[in-house]
């Protein structure tokens, strides 16, 4: 849901997204100045998370902090709520699982998932998208800001896409600007200042870097095997227009793009008419996203299906 809301309904809901902001600002104050009781698991906790509803790209950060912590020889676990999940697993938490190899505990109860973790042997965890969790204490707040659409029109839910007033950034310990590579400089310069109005916390550029195309068996190919070839497009996100934008740097033709559902089921029927879709566009494959591929079997394909795999990667090292 990247979307902005249409500018005529945003000024009816502007009351609403009022009220909701500043009841979201007291909340975080009451927990800042211990009117709320917060739990601490007794284990260090490093949550991603964001301001607005959307794909600011968390699951790619959880990934690489996770890698991280396991370079230094510690056992980092994921705390996930696992939105849309089925049978205890959502697409984030599947994904997750299958590019760290770390347990990842599903639970919109993040005390409880935090106690099941420590009680499997975590030593730190890694809570994905838990920014406005404020429950759970956490030793460092990672707040991603996606510099393609980086306030939500600048009015909380239901005015706007902010999940909570800027003022949140006050609990930042550092902000990410993400897909920093997909606006001018100039942008994420007017990001900056606009943050560093609210925080004190260092301010990082990073970029959804692509490493390489992957089947759904996990056969590999590279960047450049691709380019040239005429490709149809689909993935159920919440900001897919970052996804095609990437492919469009990595020369391939895009014959069709198609936007699912965020957090999409595929069906059989749903499979058919992408594969409809793409030959009719004149398109040789499909691709998709990783977080769209772990709910897809090979056998479902009567024409090549690619995963674009993602890495985040830091402007300056």
């Amino acid at each position: 849901m990247s979307e902005h809301i249409p500018t005529w309904l945003s000024g009816l809901l502007l009351p609403a997204g009022l009220v909701y902001g500043e009841a979201m600002r007291l909340r975080r104050w009451a927990f800042r100045h211990g009117l709320r009781r917060s739990y601490a698991p007794g284990i260090p906790v490093v949550c991603v998370g964001n301001l607005t509803v959307g794909g600011t790209g968390k699951t790619p950060m959880v990934a690489y902090v996770v890698r991280q912590l396991q370079a230094m020889g510690r056992n980092p676990m994921i705390l996930t709520r696992g939105y849309k999940s089925r049978d205890g697993k959502s697409d984030e938490a599947m994904l997750l699982e299958k590019l760290t190899g770390a347990t990842v505990i599903v639970n919109p109860d993040r005390v409880s998932g935090a106690a099941q973790a420590v009680g499997k042997g975590a030593d730190v965890l890694v809570m994905d998208d838990g920014f406005q969790h404020v429950r759970l204490r956490r030793d460092l707040n990672v707040v991603l800001i996606d510099a393609t659409d980086p306030f939500g029109g600048g009015w909380c839910l239901p005015a706007g896409l902010l999940r909570e007033p800027l003022g949140a950034l006050g609990d930042a310990g550092v902000v990410v600007i993400t897909r920093s590579d997909q606006v001018r400089p100039e942008v994420c310069e007017a990001i900056e200042r606009k943050v560093r109005r609210k925080t004190g916390a260092p301010i990082l550029r990073a970029s959804h870097a692509p490493s390489e195309f992957r089947n759904l068996t996990g056969t590999a190919a590279p960047l450049e095997s691709l380019a040239g070839e005429s490709l149809a497009a689909f993935c159920g996100l919440g900001n897919p227009a970052g996804f095609f934008a990437t492919l469009e740097t990595l020369y391939v033709g895009l014959a069709a793009t198609t936007h699912c559902p965020d957090h999409a089921q595929y069906t059989p029927e749903l499979i058919a008419q992408l594969e409809s879709l793409a030959i009719e566009a004149g398109a040789t494959a499909l691709v998709t996203t990783e977080k769209d591929g772990v709910k897809l079997q090979p056998e479902w394909f009567t024409i090549p299906l690619w995963q674009l795999a993602i890495e985040m990667q830091f402007a300056g090292g």
